[in-house]
Parts: C-alpha cells; sequence; structure tokens
C-alpha cells in the first residue's frame, strides 16, 4: 500500500507562519482560523492583495516553519503500515525546501518518496491525505481530507480532524 501524504499544512505548519510574516508586514492580525477559503488572498487587506503569494516564493519561509503536532509520530506509525510518500505543489522559488525540511527532521529517508505534483491525481498512490478539498474529491482512491480551517465547509466523510485522533484511531488504515 502506497499512502501519499501533502506536506502544506498536514506535516509542515506553514499558514501560521506566513500569516505570522504577513500580520507584521501589514499590521493586521489575521488568524489560520479567518481563512475559510483555500485562496488566502481574499482574507489580506486590499493593499496586500495577491503580493500574499510572494512570501511563499520565498524558501526561507519554511525554516520558521514548525511540525503539525503530533505529525512526526503519526507518519511513524504510517511507515510501520504502507510506504509514505510525501506529495507536495510547490511554488519556483520553494521546489525543493520542503524536501530538506522533511530530511532535516527525520520524516523522509530518501528523494525518491518525495514528489512535487499540482495534479496529485496523477501520481499512483492508495490513499491521499490532504488538506485541499479540491484534491481529495478528484481522485477516486481512498482519500483522507486533513481538517483545517478553509475546507470545514465541505461535507466530506472520511476526515481526519487531527493526527492524534489519527494516532488514536491507527487501524482505520489497516
Amino acid at each position: 500500500m502506497i499512502v501519499a501524504v501533502d506536506i502544506d499544512d498536514v506535516i509542515i505548519s506553514l499558514v501560521p507562519t506566513w500569516l505570522h510574516l504577513y500580520n507584521k508586514d501589514y499590521k493586521d492580525n489575521l488568524s489560520k482560523n479567518d481563512i475559510t477559503d483555500w485562496q488566502i488572498d481574499k482574507f489580506v487587506k486590499p493593499e496586500c492583495g495577491i503580493n500574499i503569494y510572494n512570501y511563499i516564493e520565498d524558501p526561507r519561509i519554511y525554516d520558521l516553519c514548525k511540525p503539525v503536532e503530533n505529525s512526526f509520530e503519526a507518519i511513524s506509525i504510517l511507515h510501520e503500515q504502507a510506504r509514505v510518500i510525501f506529495i507536495t505543489s510547490s511554488t519556483i522559488g520553494c521546489a525543493g525546501r520542503k524536501y530538506i525540511w522533511l530530511k532535516e527532521r527525520g520524516y523522509i529517508d530518501k528523494l525518491d518518496d518525495y514528489i512535487e505534483a499540482k495534479d496529485k491525481y496523477l501520481i499512483n498512490y492508495d490513499c491521499l491525505i490532504d488538506d485541499n478539498y479540491a484534491n481529495i474529491v478528484h481522485s477516486n482512491k481512498n482519500n483522507y481530507l486533513f481538517s483545517a480551517p478553509w475546507n470545514l465547509k465541505y461535507n466530506y466523510p472520511k476526515r481526519i480532524n487531527s493526527w492524534r485522533e489519527f494516532i488514536d484511531e491507527r487501524n482505520k488504515f489497516k
């Protein structure tokens, strides 16, 4: 079995770091819970607009990011049950940077288990865990939506609300 795991805000806590940088620069107080749609530019000040995406073009943003709580333990459990591959959509500026982050923290051993792809459904896997609803529904695989404020509006039956929940219910993937 191959389990594909998204990286941003499933393994790496990107949005809180991203918003911290934005809030500092634009004197705002936007929080992760305020982001209720995939397009973050809808929630920032007009003077920022689409420039919000400039932050994720800079690979140094990942130097500031922390792991999603309990993600390392959960991925260790998944490794016992399946081959785990990490699939992420990446900006040109950050290409490869997420692999380095994963490697430095022991989530991944080899480059073969790291894939950058916008259309994740084109990759061969048995199960995908992702916070982007569009990636989940465009595939006929056994997928799980990793809960985040931007996907709570979707009624999707297979959700992982937290890695702690996954750890407590680990048999769900056997």
